[in-house]
Order: structure tokens, then sequence, then C-alpha cells
């Protein structure tokens, strides 16, 4: 069977026609990063992100001092960043990241983690506390620590397992979304995060 087509039909199918295979040959493949926490399995990231990503994360929220290398896939818009989290006295997470855009090169990746005193810089915080729980955790007030002008209220998962988490935190923090964090060696997705400006310290009294 011949089906005629209207002449006015023909040119507009004709330059889709020649053009299809340009629209199939502009689809970027995805690109490819070593992740995990040895960085040595090399996948494709999946649809949306852009850049190979490494983070670089300290923590001592339970006594113990953990320092964890995570490879992972990230945007090139919002991969590298880099922020600190008190919960305690004694009790902090500090984070870093870095990233770069061709296919492997997060394995050769090297740069310093942010550098931090933990000096009180007179800011506090309601509540300072962290549990593996989806629920939610308590804790007495927190003092913040050198830049550290907010309060943080944070939400994870990796896979079951859930944690909430609260405290003093920089400003940088506020606004990250699906950021990797490992945590006495877990590693986790960063669901949520919330900020309110910390508590200024009190006016030294004038005589």
């Amino acid at each position: 069977m011949i089906v005629a087509l209207p002449y006015g039909t023909m040119l507009p199918l004709l330059v889709l026609c020649l053009l299809s295979p340009l629209l199939v040959a502009s689809v970027d493949p995805p690109i490819k990063c070593q992740q995990g926490t040895e960085g040595s399995e090399v996948s494709d990231c999946d649809s949306g992100l852009n850049a190979c990503v490494v983070i670089k994360d300290e923590s001592t929220m339970f006594g113990v001092k953990f320092s964890t290398t995570f490879y992972t896939c990230g945007k090139n818009d919002s991969c590298a960043n880099a922020f600190t989290i008190t919960i305690g006295d004694g009790k902090h997470l500090r984070s870093s990241s870095a990233c770069c855009t061709e296919d492997g090169c997060n394995k050769n990746l090297d740069w310093g983690i942010l550098p931090t005193t933990w000096t009180e810089n007179g800011y506090t915080c309601p509540t300072g506390c962290y549990a593996q729980t989806e629920e939610k955790c308590k804790g007495g007030r927190v003092s913040c620590t050198d830049g550290q002008m907010s309060c943080i209220s944070a939400t994870g998962s990796s896979g079951a397992k859930k944690f909430v988490l609260h405290g003093c935190g920089t400003s940088n923090m506020c606004g990250v979304e699906n950021y990797e964090v490992t945590i006495a060696g877990i590693p986790y997705k960063m669901d949520k995060i919330s900020c309110v400006d910390a508590e200024k310290p009190a006016p030294a009294a004038t005589n």
C-alpha cells in the first residue's frame, strides 16, 4: 500500500530525517568515576551527574578519630565543598571535597582538608546530638567553634541505616543537597539539611 502525503508535510519530514542522526550523536555518554571507600571500582555515573568526586571526612563524634576518603559521582556546579560540624565538647566532623570532569580522574585528586582548631567562638546552639535513627536525638546546648555560625539539623541514610544530627555548622552546609559524608566509617547521603542562625554571644557588660 502506498500512502501519499500532502506536499506541505514532505519538507518538514525530510528535515527531521536529516537531523535525527545529529540529535542522537549529541547525547554524551555517562562519565565513569572511581567509586566507593577504596576507589577501586570504576563505573558509570547516574544521569545528570557529570563530575568525579573525592570526599575526605574526619570524625571524632564517638571519642575515636575516624578518617575516611570516599569516591563518588556528583554535579560539577556543586561538587566542591568544605564544612565543619560540632555536636559537643570534642565531638566534631569536618568534610572537604574536590572534583574533576574526566573519566576516572578522581583516582589521583589530592588536596589538603580544611584546617581547624576547634576553638570556641562564643556562638551557641540549643541542641548538639547525633543518633543512628530516623526519629530524634537528644542533647544539651553546644558551643560553636571556629567559623561555625549556624545551627544545623541534618538527616541522612545509607541503605536501611539512618541518622539524625543537630549542632553547630559552617553556613556553607546550608543548601547542600545529596552530599556524601562518612560518619564512624559508614558512608551516608545527607537527605535534608536545615539551618538557623546560631545565638550570638552576649555583649560585654560596660561600667
